[in-house]
């Protein structure tokens, strides 16, 4: 009989480190709260690539190198915890501890979301239009425990689900075995987890198609994207109750299913497990200072033919862990194994490869220009087709204004309704130690939820920040 790790893919991670909002990394829209209608150059890009057709200063070249921004909301765990205790494992519970705990941890949302960009160039140009490339890590955790999930996680053998101990020669108890096993589908209803970890090389094109007057501008473009994939995991049941559970994972994740693979991945790192191509077309309307835009990202495909596991629905039988002893789940969350039924195949069965669709999505927004010193806008984030990794399962509504009230910083502030996962206010700054009509060099930083430093439930802890953007090349 095999001994596998839980099939909840938040007891895997132990070498994740979360890093971005739906701004994608851009520091500079993250305190806005809007950004199809107002980022531009190589930051649009899986956002809105028709804004490469218009630039927001006078330079025809912006470079950019390190954006990033790592944004955790936990519904279990204070803000206190997450600073705490989710990345240290010196605290210790208790067994009452532990069944607070597992409470804790039953039907609530642990996400992290992120990206960060390694390089992004972007050339503009009024005739030709404008071209842009990126290079961006991303990477999107979703995770949320059913009532046994959760207490396996924390209690282990000692919930009653394991109604039968086995002991060592000194009598302490070393397994927990369930007498009247049920099938995962049945034992872990309600249990949602994924991950996606990839990373984007992207090229886009975007450039004005109709100009009435000076009035009336109408921009198109569109983006394509070849993708690494270095983590895909999914664990959910479908609107039938049918299990539907896939595993590939990077040797660097350092997971064992103890179970042969056809693509199996040997050796260790950041090795890729599956690749792929992505799309994205989006378009902007300008009416005087009034900007309106629309678009569609990650349209395609990964194919996963690396470390490839499909799950199968098999009674949870037993355990051999009294749970975790601190919320450090990334340390010991890989401690949890369990053992299906001896007369049930394995847990996980290796293929050859698989083909997963790309988390697509709609944006739309419009903003307008009240002053030179002044913008207001809105944004819209609708998540389509299937629910896959990386899927964002709710409709994210933002409004808000960016303000420059010196050549040499900018001011953001705004408001994000995410439905289930409440209401943000978003706030950035971004400083222009060096701002002329032949170069700029801008610095900044952002965070994701002001209420969060105020607040100790349901906290946002999201950071945007960049040091070394540059724009350089007069028009």
């Amino acid at each position: 009989m095999k001994k596998l790790l839980m099939t909840c893919a938040v007891f895997i991670l132990s070498a994740g480190s979360l890093l971005a909002q739906t701004e994608i990394s851009a520091f500079t829209a993250t305190g806005g709260a809007y950004s199809t209608t107002f980022l531009t150059d190589y930051q649009c890009l899986g956002i809105n690539p028709a804004n490469l057709g218009w630039t927001r200063n006078d330079h025809k070249m912006n470079l950019g190198l390190g954006e990033g921004t790592v944004s955790i909301y936990s519904e279990p765990l204070t803000r206190k915890e997450v600073f705490n205790d989710l990345f240290n494992d010196e605290d210790w519970l208790d067994n009452q501890g532990k069944k607070d705990a597992a409470k804790k941890f039953t039907d609530t949302r642990l996400l992290g979301i992120g990206a960060w960009t390694w390089v992004g160039f972007s050339y503009q140009d009024e005739k030709i239009g404008g071209i842009a490339f990126n290079i961006r890590e991303r990477l999107m955790w979703n995770s949320s425990l059913n009532e046994k999930a959760a207490s396996f996680l924390f209690t282990g053998w000692r919930d009653p689900y394991f109604d039968q101990k086995i002991t060592n020669q000194y009598g302490d108890t070393i397994e927990g075995i369930s007498s009247n096993s049920q099938y995962a589908s049945t034992v872990y209803k309600g249990t949602d987890q994924h991950l996606l970890h990839i990373r984007e090389f992207n090229l886009g094109y975007g450039r004005k198609l109709l100009e009435i007057d000076d009035d009336i501008t109408w921009y198109g473009g569109f983006a394509v994207k070849y993708l690494l994939g270095f983590a895909g995991v999914q664990y959910y049941q479908n609107e039938n109750g049918e299990l539907m559970a896939f595993s590939a994972l990077s040797p660097i994740y350092d997971v064992d299913y103890d179970t042969p693979t056809p693509s199996a991945v040997s050796g260790s790192g950041m090795k890729k497990v599956g690749s792929g191509f992505g799309f994205d077309i989006g378009t902007t309307f300008r009416y005087k200072n009034l900007k309106i835009g629309i678009a569609v990202n990650d349209i395609g495909s990964i194919k996963w033919d690396g470390n490839v596991y499909e799950g199968n629905d098999v009674r949870v039988y037993s355990i051999e862990t009294e749970g975790m002893n601190n919320y450090n789940i990334f340390e010991q969350g890989e401690l949890i194994v369990s053992d299906n039924h001896p007369d049930d195949p394995n847990e996980w069965t290796g293929l050859e490869n698989k083909t997963v669709k790309l988390p697509m999505n709609l944006r739309g927004g419009a903003s307008y220009r009240i002053m030179e010193a002044l913008e207001v806008g809105v944004d819209l984030y609708v998540p389509l087709g299937d629910k896959v990794p990386g899927y964002y399962d709710a409709v994210v509504f933002g409004l808000g204004t960016h303000y420059d009230p010196a050549p040499w910083i900018q001011l953001s502030l705004g408001l994000v309704s995410k439905g289930d996962f409440g209401v943000n206010i978003p706030m950035g700054v971004t400083f222009f130690p060096v701002n002329n009509e032949k170069r700029t060099w801008s610095m900044g930083l952002g965070t994701g939820d002001m209420i969060t430093w105020f607040s100790d439930t349901d906290p946002t802890v999201a950071l945007c920040f960049g040091l070394l953007r540059f724009s350089f090349g007069e028009k």
